[in-house]
């Protein structure tokens, strides 16, 4: 039994140039939060919730889509609905039925025959408005709109996720009160004060003014994003505090030379993307001082996701071309001792892990 309680979804239009984006922005700086711990429980509810919104979206696609409806008629295996529904884009269609398969909304037979699983539930209900960070929801509700093209082609123009080519739509989720609530944890964690040097991975449009605001005037900021156009945003709303303590370059990091060494290396919601998440580990702490802290955030560590459906997280989030996986925290630890760095390491929330290099 399916039980679906449904809303409207707020349209919003994306075209804006950069000057309009600058021109709009409230002071990163000014956005401030008073109590850590109940921001990180906010920020695990508001994942909680948005896994549980996903569920619901993703099912009541799969009726839009016709998947369900012929799964029910002909009882087809994996490699045969396409045919019967004819969609340009068989890897997406087959990428939509092994994740539903994952999360028990439909049965493969031993025989590799489909079939619906008629128990399944699928609950939505208000959730607790103190804690959940409604505005982050606008990422994933732009990612379920956005999926239907992707039955086209992973390519389609009308997919807008590209970090490169798509910055506006960062800028906006990159200003959300869930991300916003991230830095300022980052910033009292840590004890950011006037002095500091900060080593940004992945620093967006966004960041760079909030961090620099921390340490100015005599700390130094280094940030590094493969976007060239969120770096032009953030590189306008820098100017005021820019005394030559900014420094803004564009490239993976997995090909950066770090020269310096900082206090604090910063990479949030940025592992996912990378590469080689082992080099990006090993040239993050190899650019700590002794002493230094590195602090890592994603929406969910894999081995701390409870209550969080991960596939439906890597389902959408593998519209953005750039996108690798979700990672573990054990993961990350052990692949850090695998390449012999002595740390300490505290865990925050679900999706925040702060190492701290001896």
């Amino acid at each position: 039994m399916i039980q679906l309680i449904s809303g409207d979804i707020m349209e919003i239009n994306f075209n804006h140039g950069i000057q309009d984006i600058v021109g709009r922005s409230s002071y990163e700086y000014e956005y401030k939060i008073d109590d850590i711990n109940a921001a990180l429980k906010s920020m695990d509810f508001t994942i909680k919730y948005l896994s549980n919104e996903l569920l619901v979206a993703f099912f009541k696609q799969g009726m839009d889509f016709g998947i369900y409806g012929v799964i029910d008629k002909y009882k087809p295996k994996i490699n045969e609905v396409n045919s019967l529904l004819g969609y340009p884009n068989n890897d997406f269609l087959n990428d939509y039925i092994k994740t539903a398969i994952k999360l028990e909304i439909i049965y493969q037979n031993e025989n590799g025959s489909l079939e619906l699983n008629g128990d399944k539930k699928i609950i939505i209900k208000h959730p607790e408005y103190d804690k959940f960070m409604e505005d982050y929801s606008i990422n994933y509700d732009h990612m379920t709109k956005l999926s239907k093209y992707a039955l086209i082609g992973y390519n389609h123009p009308k997919i807008l996720l590209n970090f490169i080519e798509d910055a506006d739509i960062w800028d906006i989720i990159l200003n959300t009160s869930y991300l916003k609530s991230c830095r300022n944890i980052a910033a009292k964690y840590l004890g950011l004060e006037n002095g500091d040097y900060i080593l940004d991975v992945g620093c967006g449009s966004r960041s760079p003014e909030f961090y620099i605001s921390k340490i100015f005037p005599r700390g130094k900021y280094t940030g590094i994003d493969i976007s060239k156009n969120l770096l032009k945003i953030a590189e306008i709303r820098t100017k005021r505090w820019d005394n030559g303590s900014v420094l803004l370059k564009h490239m993976d990091f997995c090909d950066a030379i770090i020269k310096n060494k900082y206090d604090y290396v910063i990479c949030t919601y940025t592992l996912k993307y990378a590469s080689s998440p082992k080099i990006f580990l090993k040239k993050m702490m190899d650019a700590l001082r002794s002493g230094g802290k590195l602090f890592i955030a994603e929406e969910f560590f894999k081995d701390t996701a409870s209550d969080i459906n991960v596939e439906l997280f890597e389902f959408y989030n593998r519209l953005n071309k750039f996108f690798k996986n979700y990672h573990s925290k054990k993961e990350i630890l052990d692949t850090l001792e695998s390449m012999g760095y002595d740390f300490k390491h505290t865990s925050l929330s679900d999706g925040i892990l702060v190492i701290e290099k001896i």
